[in-house]
């Protein structure tokens, strides 16, 4: 074993930070978008201090998840003013740029690009069988829920918690 990856503890520590970050970015990517800045991009070292990422799949024409991103907003922008950190990824299912890039506005977070083939991958992998979908998954990428929409519903903010817990 290479001895710069070992601490007095064992495995080194900023090690184990970039094996989990290379972990997360094989799951969810490393490209996206920064919806509150324009559409500027980002990599995923924007996640790297995220406790859970959320994967919201959604899309402009459909009325449920018009109805469900300004719930999610205020969840989201509840927690992280709470001192924890969330961060979501929206995986559009828009048919039409233009619509992308206006429903993605109106959202804190990042995105992945107007017809990211990670979108199509991702919705496979966690079985998306329609929208709004929202999967949570934490530093290790592993899947805490796959149902966060319900949870965000039904429990307000303490779902964070119990998603941590998880």
């Amino acid at each position: 074993i290479n001895a710069e990856y070992m601490g007095s503890s064992g495995i080194n520590a900023e090690y184990m930070g970039n094996l989990t970050q290379r972990m997360v970015e094989t799951l969810i990517g490393s490209k996206f978008k920064d919806c509150a800045n324009k559409g500027g991009d980002v990599t995923s070292d924007a996640f790297k201090d995220a406790q859970l990422v959320g994967i919201y799949f959604s899309a402009h024409w459909c009325p449920p998840c018009r109805a469900f991103t300004p719930v999610l907003v205020e969840f989201y922008n509840t927690v992280n003013e709470s001192g924890k950190k969330l961060e979501i990824i929206f995986a559009s299912l828009d048919n039409d740029a233009e619509e992308f890039k206006e429903y993605s506005e109106t959202m804190p977070w990042k995105a992945y690009a107007y017809k990211d083939p990670k979108i199509q991958e991702l919705a496979g992998k966690f079985k998306v069988g329609g929208v709004p979908t929202l999967v949570v998954v934490n530093k290790e990428g592993k899947v805490v829920t796959a149902n966060a929409r319900s949870d965000v519903h039904d429990k307000g903010p303490d779902a964070f918690d119990e998603w941590l817990a998880k």
